[in-house]
Parts: C-alpha cells; sequence; structure tokens
C-alpha cells in the first residue's frame, strides 16, 4: 500500500506526493521510465538497461526505504528519493515531466525527502545535479542547497555538481 506523504492544491490542481511501497512497483517502473525516455542524460543509467528489468527487480525498487511519486490530476508527473549511504543522507533520481516543470512539484519531492531524512535524524542533505542542467540547480539553490564546490565526472564526459543542505530539525522554531 502507498503511503500518502503530503497533499497540496494550487493554481495548477492538486497535487499528491506518496512515498512507493512493493506493491506500487509499476507505477514506479512507469515513471523511471518516463523519465529515463525524457531525460537520458541525466541519470546514471539507460532506458534500454531498465526495459529490461523484471518485475522483481521493480519491486525490489519499490521496497526501498524512501521513493515519492508525484501526482497531479490523475498523472504520474514526478519521482524521487532519499537514501542513507554511510550515515550520509542523500537525494537522488529527481525527474519532473516537462507539462508540470515550475508548478511546485520539485519543493513537494525536495520536502518529502528532506522529511525522511529529518525523521532519521540527519543534519543535512547532499544531491548531485549536472553540470549542463541550469534549470535544476537553480531550483535546489532556491530551496536552500549549495554547491559544496566538489563535482564528480560521469562515465559520459560530464560534471556532476554537489550540493548539500543544512536540515532544520522539526523540532526547532
Amino acid at each position: 500500500m502507498e503511503s500518502t506523504y503530503d497533499g497540496t492544491e494550487g493554481g495548477f490542481g492538486t497535487l499528491l506526493v506518496t512515498r512507493v511501497a512493493p506493491q506500487g512497483w509499476k507505477r514506479l517502473r512507469d515513471v523511471r521510465l518516463a523519465a529515463l525516455a525524457e531525460s537520458p542524460e541525466m541519470f546514471g543509467s539507460s532506458l534500454a538497461r531498465e526495459q529490461g528489468f523484471d518485475e522483481a527487480e521493480w519491486r525490489r525498487r519499490a521496497a526501498r526505504p524512501a521513493t515519492f511519486l508525484a501526482r497531479r490530476d490523475g498523472l504520474d508527473v514526478g519521482i524521487a528519493g532519499a537514501y542513507e549511504l554511510d550515515g550520509d543522507w542523500h537525494l537522488a533520481g529527481m525527474w519532473i515531466a516537462p507539462s508540470v516543470r515550475g508548478t511546485g512539484v520539485v519543493e513537494a519531492l525536495v520536502d518529502a525527502c528532506e522529511s525522511v531524512a529529518r525523521e532519521a535524524g540527519a543534519t543535512t542533505v547532499a544531491l548531485g545535479v549536472m553540470e549542463d542542467n541550469p534549470r535544476g540547480r537553480h531550483a535546489y539553490l532556491r530551496l536552500g542547497y549549495r554547491l559544496t564546490g566538489e563535482r564528480e565526472h560521469v562515465r559520459d564526459g560530464r560534471d556532476e555538481l554537489q550540493m548539500v543542505k543544512a536540515l532544520i530539525s522539526s523540532a526547532q522554531p
């Protein structure tokens, strides 16, 4: 069963962000494949590779601790996840459908991911954004992330810029 994280209303229709559970593997698969088809250069995988995944692999991915899907007016329009690695929390796999970019979807997905990290006791969240993705970089800057000055060279010859954000505990004013 998918659990609702947040629902908001705005001038762009109802936005619902849900945390994916293993039973939601088909939705996860469909959104991830749409992301890879639309923006293949933004991910460390390929559409052909992930089209070959079987149901068991998609269920395994859906069982990860925190993957979120954004749905607006009955259509899945975004995806993002948060994970912990060696004590550090990371936001990864962000994609927003072109038709809803700039309508608050990125904010809702980032908020959902940050909440999971915060609830786990994290004080920071890190992410990487492709250097040739100025729109994504500006969105993260607007949401309080800062460039660390570090970059990771990815296999296709481009650089992924590293960003970090200090989390404020919900117990703090």
